[in-house]
């Protein structure tokens, strides 16, 4: 087993396809899928499901990608630590406030024990806010929206959640594939007053002629799940939320979605912060029943 195999396969897992993996390994598509072949044959496992469609790891692939990881991580720390250039042990990670913490703190409980040594210091913020810490080198990366300041900022997706209702099991709403906006008017409402669906979904409402009952308006996510569990009214979220006690819901007429993804400053990279990147761009962040369970960490 060679690094340049090992290279190759992280390439494919970051990109999520052959071609551009194979650009930013700077070789041939032809070489890169002849170094991932020669990989999968000393295993004796196939690394990757492939279609015309998508790139998915295999179950074997996913339980080689934190060793890959770790041996890259590895073999760069010691190519830096020959040369006198000691590896910063310090990662300083943004997170957009609408984000669950529980999504993030199973990536850094991932991340750390690949990297034990790695003191994680964590900042909470608007989009803004972020890109203000980004840009004055008081954070290394964030996960967050597309910046506003486009070209200012690097930028890498991973994953887009909907935003749709949200109700308690016990909901008479609960079960049905969709409702229509007419169906919420005069209904109790739990207003998230901080979230960044809030203008388009109340200018939908106001179009729709739709003036729901609102029970509390808040900035707290978990006075509204709360609430919204115990069945005190319903409330639009983006499904990052997802709750055994909450049933989500397509509401018809209404289209938000919010992309999210990393965020940093390519002038202050640094190793760890790749490494980082890497473990962020295959965590399984939302977990829908409709989808092939193979195919989350690629979200």
């Amino acid at each position: 087993m060679d690094l340049y195999q090992l290279r190759y396969f992280l390439a494919v897992v970051e990109t999520r396809n052959f071609s551009r993996a194979a650009e930013r390994a700077f070789v041939s598509q032809p070489t890169l899928s002849a170094g991932i072949k020669k990989l999968e044959t000393e295993l004796g496992v196939d690394l990757f499901h492939r279609s015309k469609r998508d790139i998915a790891l295999t179950e074997a692939g996913n339980r080689f990608l934190p060793r890959a990881r770790s041996i890259i991580y590895e073999c760069n720390a010691a190519k830096q630590e020959a040369v006198g250039r000691p590896q910063s042990r310090r990662l300083q990670i943004g997170i957009h406030r609408v984000l669950p913490i529980s999504h993030v703190s199973s990536l850094l409980a991932d991340f750390r024990k690949t990297h034990p040594t790695v003191q994680l210091a964590l900042k909470e913020g608007n989009t803004e806010q972020l890109e203000n810490l980004l840009n004055e080198g008081r954070i290394d990366v964030a996960i967050t929206i597309p910046p506003e300041t486009s070209g200012l900022l690097d930028y890498q997706r991973l994953f887009t959640s909907k935003c749709m209702l949200a109700v308690s099991k016990s909901h008479p709403l609960s079960g049905k594939n969709s409702v229509s906006l007419k169906q919420l008017d005069r209904q109790d409402f739990v207003h998230r007053s901080h979230c960044i669906t809030e203008t388009e979904v109340t200018r939908t409402f106001a179009r729709a002629g739709v003036r729901p009952h609102i029970v509390l308006r808040t900035d707290e996510d978990q006075k509204a799940i709360s609430l919204v569990e115990a069945g005190l009214g319903f409330c639009m979220m983006l499904d990052n939320f997802a709750s055994n006690d909450i049933s989500f819901i397509q509401v018809e007429g209404l289209s938000i979605s919010k992309q999210f993804g990393l965020t940093w400053n390519a002038e202050n990279d640094s190793e760890i912060n790749r490494s980082f990147r890497l473990f962020a761009t295959s965590h399984q962040w939302i977990s829908r029943p409709s989808e092939p369970q193979h195919l989350e960490w690629a979200r």
